[in-house]
């Protein structure tokens, strides 16, 4: 284990911090009852998470690598995106350590905080199918060298990581998402959502690659917010996968109106034989 990373300063816990904790941990358990889905309420278990106290990253840290092998790097805010891929890549998960306040207690700066960090994240991140997709997003930055790329990688991360459904065997769909394990107000848009919002998650990454293309007509209605459903973590990984694919294509220039090679051969040839013809007529009169 990469002990280097557990010697980073954890911000210690104080009375107040344990309150907020506390009234986050009370809320969340209430509002995800029967909505997260089982692999999110096995992994609390699994970690230790508890209401009454505010838990230690490097504790988290020895769980985390002993289940999966990945470790915990502890970080005082949100890192650059091309840092942050980079180490999902490494199998490391960047972990804000930082507990939001009472005056920020629906929305912590920067938008993340060690409560969300622990709850969105590291609960899933000890299933071995959900941790290899998450690995493979990261190896996907790679890819994108492009506006085009880099915005496909962010809608897909955000259709999928954040905002992703899980929904095995025709059930019904359950959470899985970062944003949507960890928002109160992106969870209840979630459950609201109408039925035709909800899109089986195969193919999605071509989708989403079509989506950023102007000449597509795919663009959303104003207003709407599709979510992907995934039938299991296997799927997921699939998809990861096939992005990497549509991230190669989105980096190939549109085609343009140039005439194909063939035509060119063609006129060029046609050209020469012309001048041919003409120089034969010359010397012949």
């Amino acid at each position: 284990m990469t002990l280097h990373l557990l010697a980073h300063p954890h911000h210690p816990a104080t009375p107040a911090s344990g309150m907020v904790w506390k009234m986050l941990f009370d809320r969340q358990h209430a509002l995800l009852h029967r909505r997260a889905c089982p692999a999110f309420a096995a992994g609390v278990a699994a970690l230790g998470l508890r209401r009454e106290e505010v838990p230690q990253v490097a504790r988290l840290s020895q769980v985390v690598y002993q289940r999966t092998g990945w470790t915990l790097r502890p970080v005082g805010g949100p890192l650059p995106e091309a840092a942050y891929y980079a180490a999902l890549a490494q199998r490391e998960l960047p972990l804000v350590t930082r507990l939001r306040t009472f005056a920020e207690f629906d929305q912590p700066a920067h938008g993340v905080d060690l409560f969300s960090e622990v709850m969105g994240r590291l609960p899933l991140l000890l299933e071995p199918a959900y941790a290899q997709a998450l690995q493979a997003l990261g190896q996907a930055w790679a890819l994108a060298t492009t506006s085009a790329t880099t915005a496909l990688l962010r809608r897909f991360t955000r259709a999928t990581f954040e905002l992703g459904l899980l929904a095995p065997a025709s059930e019904k769909p359950q959470l899985y998402g970062f944003t949507l394990l960890t928002s109160a107000r992106h969870l209840h848009a979630a459950a609201a959502a109408p039925t035709e919002s909800l899109q089986p998650l195969a193919g999605a990454a071509r989708r989403l690659r079509l989506l950023g293309a102007p000449a597509a007509g795919l663009v959303p209605e104003a207003g709407s917010q599709p979510y992907f459903v995934a039938h299991d973590w296997a799927q997921l990984l699939a998809e990861v996968q096939q992005l990497t694919a549509e991230l190669t294509l989105a980096q190939r220039p549109a085609p343009g109106p140039h005439a194909l090679p063939f035509a060119s051969a063609e006129v060029g040839s046609r050209a020469s034989s012309f001048a041919q013809r003409t120089a034969e007529l010359r010397q012949a009169s």
